[in-house]
């Protein structure tokens, strides 16, 4: 049987975040770049990177080696990169 769900390079499924229609409850998962700005205003998609291991800020340690999605779509690789 086939999954309809992406898997990044390390073979885990990417994380999608909808913060446009996401309301309160999204609130803190929100992803930001080292001025604390959201990365994206439609949704937010990344990889944990090799080490499966994420935070909301581009600046935390384990965010580093993240493949993310910002400026709506205009920047997509590693977030040390960003």
């Amino acid at each position: 049987m086939e999954s309809d769900i992406e898997l990044d390079p390390w073979g885990n499924p990417y994380q999608y975040l909808n913060i446009a229609n996401g309301g309160n409850r999204i609130r803190g998962r929100v992803r930001k770049d080292r001025n604390l700005v959201p990365l994206n205003t439609d949704f937010d998609i990344y990889s944990m990177g090799p080490d499966g291991e994420s935070r909301p800020p581009l600046t935390a340690r384990h965010s580093w080696d993240d493949i993310v999605r910002a400026s709506n779509g205009s920047f997509i690789g590693i977030a040390s990169d960003y």
